[in-house]
């Protein structure tokens, strides 16, 4: 049935083929500096408030001039100078709290914050103050991931496909919880063994440019979900078949101390993707290695860096970077403070020579005022166009 869905897509839509990269062999060169990429970088300190320390960046979403950041328990926001604002923080099992924040989504000319926690969703408005509880709406349902829809209301709803169980790969909703569109989890399974494996990337979800596209963990096409919910091929990853396997899902051997690197190193598994205008970026991991592709769109081109490695910053001397996330165009990263103050402290930086001495010399500046139990920093990484 997917096959004959991409050979109809191709055949309705030969002036706009479906790109494929061949991940193991792109054609393409290797990177190695951020310079190659990117005509910009910051590093934006998150503020230190008691209210507000955190021991990792979840998830980061970007609008109405702000950061949001996901620490599971709560919901950070910051300005964009890295001032703390305000947060969501209502754990517990009263009325209006959640267990855990799954997932979250914001639609910032609505100022409007959708939250996800076992089953439920949450709806809050925003003001300038702080977010409050509009209404509840339990799913029925687990979910992983939420999102809205790009400019509308409605919203998608994601399911893990690594347990076999789910129904659902993913259903549309509206506000009040009436169903939209339902697509069929293709990947069902038994379990039969007493392992159970799950991922992060069961889903992987982009929005951008009035535009959701998703791929799921069992195969190797991304698909753009149209106007009308349809789910259109946009690009293929092809994995050469070494992706996971429902029967391997289905029949997880006991881990044992033997294997280093773990039943998982046979398969190829991609972890991360990343869109923006011009770049369409992924992780993956293969026999124990890792590395990132990343695809310039408007030149049809392709290259390599080494997830390990990473790129090194030659325009202003700071770490070396590895994408996290992408918000109206702009890559993120981050760095824990004391990662970076030892990084600032030491002969590499002192005689790094660098694209843009500017940038370095705010560096050295950065250095003097941070502590190394300070908050994580945000590094925002400009493309080349």
């Amino acid at each position: 049935m997917i096959a004959a869905l991409l050979l109809c897509t191709c055949k309705s839509r030969q002036d706009s083929p479906v790109t494929t990269i061949d991940v193991l062999s792109p054609a393409g060169t290797e990177i190695k500096n951020l310079s190659e990429i990117a005509a910009n970088i910051r590093y934006i300190p998150l503020e230190t408030h008691p209210d507000a320390f955190m021991k990792g960046v979840g998830s980061l979403k970007e609008g109405n001039d702000k950061f949001y950041i996901n620490t599971v328990l709560e919901l950070l926001c910051f300005d964009k100078t890295g001032k703390f604002l305000y947060k969501l923080e209502q754990q517990g099992r009263g009325p209006g709290q959640y267990t855990y924040l799954s997932d979250y989504d914001i639609r910032p000319e609505k100022s409007r914050v959708i939250v996800l926690t076992r089953g439920k969703l949450n709806f809050y408005n925003e003001s300038d103050t702080g977010f409050y509880l509009q209404k509840k709406l339990d799913l029925q349902k687990q979910p992983n991931c939420v999102d809205f829809f790009p400019d509308q209301d409605n919203i998608l709803l994601s399911f893990s496909a690594s347990t076999g169980e789910n129904k659902y790969q993913c259903v549309g909703i509206d506000p009040d919880g009436d169903t939209l569109f339902i697509r069929p989890n293709f990947y069902k399974f038994t379990r039969n063994s007493r392992v159970v494996m799950s991922f992060s990337s069961d889903n992987i979800i982009n929005s951008y440019d009035g535009t959701i596209s998703i791929k799921g963990f069992l195969n190797d096409t991304i698909y753009n979900i149209d106007s009308e919910y349809k789910f259109v091929p946009s690009m293929i990853l092809n994995t050469g078949g070494k992706t996971i396997t429902t029967d391997f899902l289905a029949n997880v051997p006991d881990p044992t101390r033997e294997s280093e690197a773990g039943p998982m190193a046979a398969f190829l598994a991609i972890s991360e993707i990343l869109e923006n205008e011009k770049y369409l970026m992924f992780r993956y991991l293969y026999q124990g290695s890792a590395r990132w592709i990343m695809f310039d769109k408007k030149k049809n081109e392709t290259f390599f860096f080494d997830a390990k490695e990473l790129l090194k910053d030659d325009i202003s001397g700071g770490i070396n970077i590895e994408p996290k996330f992408i918000c109206n165009g702009v890559i993120y990263a981050w760095t824990d403070a004391m990662k970076l103050k030892n990084h600032l402290s030491g002969d590499d930086f002192r005689r790094a020579e660098v694209l843009n001495p500017a940038r370095k010399a705010e560096l050295e500046k950065l250095a003097d005022t941070l502590e190394e139990d300070d908050n994580h920093l945000l590094i925002a990484i400009t493309p080349r166009k």
